[in-house]
């Protein structure tokens, strides 16, 4: 035991005398973690921002088709519910949106060169997308340029033509001996979709912590329109048939371009920090030409093949199809009023 006493304190006074030497080469280690600094650096503020919410758009739409001398005409009045969202990026004064809305209720009145009616409901959904970059402002408002994407479907129900769905003479009932036939019938109502570039200006102003006002207008240089119209010519009557006769064979097929403008405006009012209640308006318009396609089919009734009085020739059919390529233009405008409520995280 006496031993031990002088080798502890040998080694105690040589760790004593090394202790300034392991100072001075603490940075040889540097996977040690150094003190906490006295004052912590706050985070940086999130440049992002949320948005999202629900609209309700009241519209009036007006719709004109012509094909060569024929032409569709509807008014309507429609209701439509919408979702939307929009993310603003701070850091490079830009922001992303999307919105879709789909119609639940649609009602008005149509002509056709031949006939008029009540819309019997029909078909309102759009899908878009803008993104948008202000780099002219303050915190107060910006204004800047946007680039967008807009998928349309625009089809009140017209009433629909009805169009042999027989395509050759095996498609025809017929009973051998007598003068009557019958076809086979289908029809369908409007539809029409339209896919629009949207190239425009924004802006938005905060005139408040509680008060704020978003607008945009859109050219639309370039829209692609196609569908079909289900009421521009004639019905087709119902059977049974005798002798020959023309019948329609498809309905009439719509295919062209168009250009136009777009425009909305919305005051919104903040009761709370991260709530808002906007109102506004809404129009979009559009015009051009389109190609129209259709066909019919030419039926030779029964015939008596040998001049026995017997009619035991089956009747025969012929199809030929038509391509109007001129004096169809056509024009669609919706326009109305907007209710919102959006909430910002």
């Amino acid at each position: 035991m006496s031993r031990l006493l002088p080798i502890a304190a040998v080694s105690t006074l040589a760790l004593c005398l090394a202790a300034p030497g392991l100072a001075a080469d603490y940075g040889m280690y540097p996977e040690l973690r150094p003190a906490y600094p006295n004052q912590w650096a706050l985070p940086e503020d999130d440049p992002l921002r949320f948005e999202a919410g629900l609209r309700y758009w009241y519209s009036w739409g007006e719709q004109d088709f012509d094909v060569g001398p024929l032409n569709q005409s509807t008014s309507d009045t429609t209701h439509s519910g919408e979702a939307h969202f929009r993310i603003d990026d701070d850091s490079t004064q830009s922001y992303v949106k999307g919105y879709a809305g789909y119609a639940f209720l649609m009602e008005g009145d149509y002509s056709t060169t031949v006939s008029s009616g009540s819309i019997a409901n029909g078909r309102l959904g759009y899908v878009g997308a803008d993104f948008g970059y202000m780099p002219f402002g303050n915190e107060v408002g910006s204004v800047g340029g946007l680039i967008g994407y807009l998928y349309w479907n625009d089809s009140p129900n017209a009433g629909r033509n009805s169009f042999t769905a027989a395509d050759s003479s095996a498609d025809i009932a017929w009973t051998e001996g007598s003068p009557f036939y019958n076809l086979g019938f289908d029809s369908e109502a409007n539809n029409l979709d339209i896919h629009a570039l949207r190239l425009g200006l924004t802006g938005r102003a905060e005139i408040s912590d509680m008060i704020d006002i978003t607008a945009e207008v859109a050219a639309v240089p370039y829209a692609h329109v196609s569908g079909n119209l289900g009421n521009v010519l004639m019905d087709s009557a119902s059977g049974p048939f005798t002798g020959n006769n023309v019948f329609l064979s498809s309905p009439v097929n719509v295919e062209g371009m168009g250009y136009g403008a777009m425009g909305e405006v919305m005051v919104g009012f903040k009761p709370t920090e991260n709530m808002a209640l906007r109102v506004g308006g809404r129009a979009w318009y559009l015009q051009g030409q389109t190609e129209a396609t259709y066909s019919t089919v030419s039926v030779i009734g029964p015939a008596d093949s040998d001049a026995d009085g017997d009619l035991d020739q089956a009747p025969t059919l012929t199809e030929q199809g038509y391509i109007t390529t001129q004096d169809n233009p056509f024009s669609l405008f919706r326009y109305g009023l907007l209710a919102e409520l959006s909430v910002t995280f």
